[in-house]
């Protein structure tokens, strides 16, 4: 697992002889070089808007070709076989992000948090790109043991002047409590990139950008599949079965929640975990381990002397009912009326996916919906035309293929200085 803000002393390696690696020539990121220098993206958003970005893009690439292929450390970056696919997809979302950089007025420093970052492409790329303009990049997922050698190769490179990438491994999108105090604890302006974030990681996303505002300016998003409450839709809409119309149309996204009202949230909650906690559940006063204090072995044999360890435990437990210290469930003067506290879910707004049925297309309509529920000033759905190998079947969006816009789209949303 990598733990949080670890660079490591990863070693760049060295090139293996008469193995698989080879010295590197034949490896895909040189036929994704050629591809980008002379066709450019496949968009059909014009050439120009992504030019720029696309020849600065295509020079990192270069030296990365140059001086990694055939290091066994870069390989499964290099020579992966959806490079391309990535690539293109980065371009767009950092041809955005420069876009809201030279917008800002402001020039605090900016960290840069790559969501579900998968292999790092779009971290990597942006700490090329933008040496100047960012304070480091955070790249989180919740899957720790992704191969991030190549990330840990690159901040080990001398007198290059970049911003750091540090890796947020083990990192659950949808604990948002947790990653609000986080990233919050960061202290520069945050902006969000997240490139195919599939089913409900979308909706997280935002729900976490909600959460942080005032501290996260930008958000990108570019949705993957749809999630299960869209996906019941279509079914329902283009061929219902049986039981279908039951099933939920609505996602929850969390909405912006104050620090005291999150701070008051999140205590409440625990008074109801420790009224749900039973005496024999919890750490024993002597040893730490889980067993009732009376089948302790350290117990003392003189009595008075037990008699006080038990009245300890007994102070040291919570109320069975409020989930507070110094009484006994018999004792408690709450007024409630449940038997223990209740369940204070976080704010949210709900996203119905069946209000999207006059849109051309249900991705594009999921997108638009999505948008409504962030919370971030300025708010635009982009249509960039990239040509997905989904869509290239069918030649547009149908009901058959719900996803097929999922390259194509963009979900782009700033905070006004």
């Amino acid at each position: 697992m990598i733990n949080d803000g670890v660079l490591a002393d990863g070693n760049a390696g060295e090139k293996m002889k008469g193995g698989c690696l080879g010295d590197g020539s034949n490896w895909r990121v040189w036929a994704v070089i050629d591809e980008l220098e002379t066709n450019g993206l496949s968009a059909s958003t014009p050439d120009e808007e992504f030019t720029t970005i696309t020849s600065r893009v295509v020079c990192v690439l270069k030296q990365w070709a140059n001086e990694f292929a055939g290091l066994q450390t870069w390989q499964s970056l290099l020579n992966k076989n959806a490079l391309l696919h990535e690539v293109e997809e980065s371009i767009v979302a950092l041809h955005l992000f420069q876009t809201w950089l030279d917008k800002r007025n402001s020039k605090s420093p900016v960290t840069l948090v790559d969501v579900c970052c998968g292999k790092g492409i779009t971290s990597l790329l942006a700490s090329f790109l933008f040496r100047r303009e960012l304070y480091q990049v955070v790249a989180l997922d919740k899957n720790a043991s992704i191969n991030w050698h190549h990330i840990k190769a690159a901040n080990m490179i001398a007198a290059n002047g970049r911003p750091r990438i540090m890796i947020w491994g083990d990192t659950n999108l949808h604990e948002i409590d947790a990653l609000v105090e986080r990233l919050g604890a960061i202290g520069t302006t945050l902006a969000f990139i997240g490139i195919h974030l599939c089913k409900n990681l979308s909706p997280a996303a935002v729900g976490l950008a909600n959460n942080l505002l005032g501290v996260c300016d930008f958000l990108l998003l570019a949705p993957c599949c749809l999630p299960r409450q869209a996906r019941n839709y279509a079914k329902f809409k283009y061929g219902p079965v049986e039981g279908q119309r039951f099933a939920s149309f609505v996602i929850p996204v969390r909405i912006h929640e104050s620090e005291e009202d999150r701070k008051l949230r999140l205590e409440a909650n625990a008074r109801r975990a420790n009224a749900k906690r039973r005496f024999a559940n919890m750490p024993c006063i002597l040893c730490d381990e889980i067993h009732p204090i009376k089948k302790c072995s350290l117990l003392p044999c003189d009595e008075s002397e037990r008699f006080e360890i038990f009245r300890r435990a007994e102070d040291l437990s919570p109320c069975w009912r409020c989930g507070e210290l110094g009484h006994k469930k018999e004792q408690c003067q709450k007024g409630q009326d449940s038997a223990k506290p209740r369940l204070v879910l976080p704010p949210t707004v709900e996203m119905d996916v069946a209000t999207i049925e006059k849109e051309k297309s249900l991705f594009e309509g999921y997108c638009n919906l999505l948008a409504k529920s962030i919370q971030l000033t300025d708010v635009k759905v982009i249509d960039v035309g990239m040509v997905n190998s989904a869509a290239s079947l069918n030649n547009s969006a149908n009901h058959d293929n719900w996803n097929a816009e999922r390259k194509s789209i963009y979900i782009v949303a700033v905070a006004s200085d």
